[in-house]
């Protein structure tokens, strides 16, 4: 599928779900660097056909090197997900591969005055390493010059539900801060046994609101299983029309709770997108 064949008049409706049988009015592919976004026919889809998202044998480290789809139009506030079996990387040893699905706003200007580049995001992502687990972060600010940020993170182990990790940090790799009122509920989710995101489709949503941002699962009969319901400082929570986008790319940097993952795959490994919801 070409980039041409994607794109259309952007005066079309959003659809409530986009369901990756054919070419998309509401899609773009936004970047490929590092492998290729098809529609191809592949099993577990609901009606056998997904978007794949193909990411080359010794790709280039960061997003630059991956391979993404964005959405054609912004959106402010509503519910976003994806129903995607993640990056395979099994053979491959301790690759360093990230499949995500998040809004994203473009414009780095300093709208809030708190002196960092806007950088107004919400992310599910898995990293090929750990399937297992699902990483969730909301962020307002990154300074790529100085590793200042503001964002706040969560690492849940789906088969067991613990939660392994939340943190509010303003610096890249620093120390987490006290968690705020809201920060960190619920305590535990509900276990989700032989969950690997990389062997069978998940359907991952959330829903953004300007006081909060609520993450779940849900399950083959629409029940929804909250992995966050983040309600802490509303200048925690991002405020911009954002882009809704699908990727995946290769990290050198970033390492799963379980060991390091840096190294480089080289072979491809592909993710499919068998639906994608935008907020009506």
């Amino acid at each position: 599928m070409s980039a041409t064949a994607l794109c259309v008049s952007p005066a079309l409706a959003a659809p409530t779900t986009e369901e990756w049988a054919g070419t998309s009015p509401y899609f773009h592919i936004s970047n490929a660097a590092g492998g290729t976004a098809a529609v191809t026919s592949v099993d577990g889809a609901n009606d056998g056909r997904a978007m794949e998202l193909r990411l080359n044998g010794r790709p280039a480290a960061g997003p630059g090197g991956g391979v993404e789809i964005a959405s054609n139009t912004t959106y402010q506030y509503g519910t976003f997900g994806t129903r995607i079996k993640t990056a395979d990387c099994s053979g491959q040893g301790r690759v360093g591969v990230v499949t995500g699905t998040f809004t994203y706003s473009t414009d780095h200007s300093d709208a809030n005055g708190n002196g960092l580049p806007d950088n107004d995001e919400i992310d599910i992502e898995v990293l090929c390493a750990q399937p297992n687990v699902l990483w969730l972060t909301i962020y307002t600010d990154y300074d790529d010059a100085t590793g200042r940020t503001r964002k706040i993170s969560r690492a849940i182990d789906m088969p067991t539900g613990k939660v392994l990790y939340n943190c509010f940090t303003t610096q890249l790799g620093g120390e987490c801060e006290p968690l705020l009122p809201n920060e960190n509920t619920p305590a535990s989710v509900t276990p989700v046994p032989n969950f690997n995101s990389s062997k069978q489709f998940h359907t991952f949503m959330f829903d953004w609101q300007p006081n909060s941002v609520t993450f779940w699962t849900e399950g083959a009969n629409g029940e929804k299983n909250v992995l966050w319901d983040y309600r802490g400082p509303s200048d925690r929570i991002p405020k911009k029309p954002s882009l809704f986008l699908q990727n995946v790319w290769h990290t050198d940097a970033w390492d799963p709770l379980d060991g390091p993952a840096h190294a480089q795959p080289q072979s491809n490994v592909s993710a499919f997108v068998d639906s994608t919801t935008l907020p009506r």
